[in-house]
């Protein structure tokens, strides 16, 4: 009998240790960004750095470089801008290569952009928790793709509070 209790003890344990929570990457102040099945966070390299400054022509906005999520088929980062505003940022135009094709906003509380060129698709969403800003760029090689999972209501559900 204790080992039939002991048993039943070590699977309830395990059971409740090893269900499948929903993952998220925290950022500040109980704010966190929800990953999507196949996503997963991995180092920010060089490389990845040279990725997310190269959208940008100039250093008027500093956004640096936070969180890198992967996919197989694209990029998302996630950057918190300091000495700047939502306006500023709203204002700024990633680099001459892209074509802005979308915008939606307003002026105090998000953004949201598309470029894109001939090989790549690209979405900007910024948004103001309490004063502090999140900075998001995607990237992709796929309109349907970028469609789908980087449409402003998308990018807007995966933030928590």
């Amino acid at each position: 009998m204790k080992n039939l209790i002991l048993y039943l003890l070590i699977s309830i344990t395990l059971l409740c240790c090893t269900s499948k929570q929903d993952e998220s990457v925290l950022l500040f102040n109980k704010i966190s960004f929800k990953l999507n099945n196949a996503e997963e966070v991995v180092k920010i390299d060089t490389k990845k750095k040279e990725i997310f400054k190269s959208y940008f022509d100039t250093n008027d906005v500093q956004i640096p470089l936070f969180r890198c999520i992967k996919s197989d088929r694209y990029l998302i980062f996630i950057g918190i801008p300091f000495n700047t505003t939502l306006k500023e940022l709203t204002d700024y135009s990633l680099s001459q290569s892209l074509n802005q094709t979308f915008f939606e906003g307003d002026s105090t509380s998000y953004f949201y952009k598309t470029y894109s060129n001939e090989k790549e698709q690209i979405t900007t969403y910024a948004r103001n928790f309490s004063n502090n800003l999140v900075y998001v760029l995607t990237v992709t090689n796929s309109t349907e793709l970028s469609d789908s999972l980087f449409s402003t209501k998308e990018l807007s559900n995966r933030f928590k509070q």
